[in-house]
């Protein structure tokens, strides 16, 4: 079910200046995904081709678009929101207290069904918009 959040996440979200280029989502840490993950490969959202990419090196998530930070590297969080501070590059997580950090969606379990926490501050900073359409399912939007 994360994996169909991450593609309404993109989906839902509005970056600065994407003519004709595909959307690099970077998987940051140990792949939580397996194989679902490959029902994104090659979809397209609003034109754009979806590339998934996997990485442990934060130096390579410059060239992405969507990151999805994993467990494992939660760590690395300050680095990440200042790597991605102010450009327009989409963070995404599942681990508590990431979105008041300044991560833009974290996602959580509760009683069987995924939840998100938004952070529109850190998007708008960024140059994202995520849409109304988005937001209005957030259990909580950090303004």
């Amino acid at each position: 079910m994360k994996v169909a959040f991450l593609y309404n996440f993109a989906a839902y979200t509005e970056w600065p200046d994407r003519h004709g280029q595909d959307l690099n989502l970077c998987i940051y840490g140990d792949d939580p995904f397996g194989e679902h993950l490959q029902h994104l490969q090659q979809k397209k959202i609003n034109g754009h081709e979806i590339i998934i990419r996997h990485t442990k090196n934060i130096n390579d998530l410059s060239n992405c678009q969507m990151i999805f930070i994993t467990r494992s590297v939660i760590g690395n969080l300050d680095d990440i929101i200042m790597l991605s501070h102010e450009r327009p590059i989409l963070t995404v997580a599942d681990t508590p207290g990431t979105a008041s950090q300044g991560i833009m969606l974290n996602m959580a379990v509760k009683e069987g069904k995924i939840t998100f926490e938004a952070n529109i501050i850190t998007a708008k900073n960024s140059g994202l918009r995520l849409s109304s359409q988005l937001l209005r399912f957030a259990s909580k939007v950090y303004q």
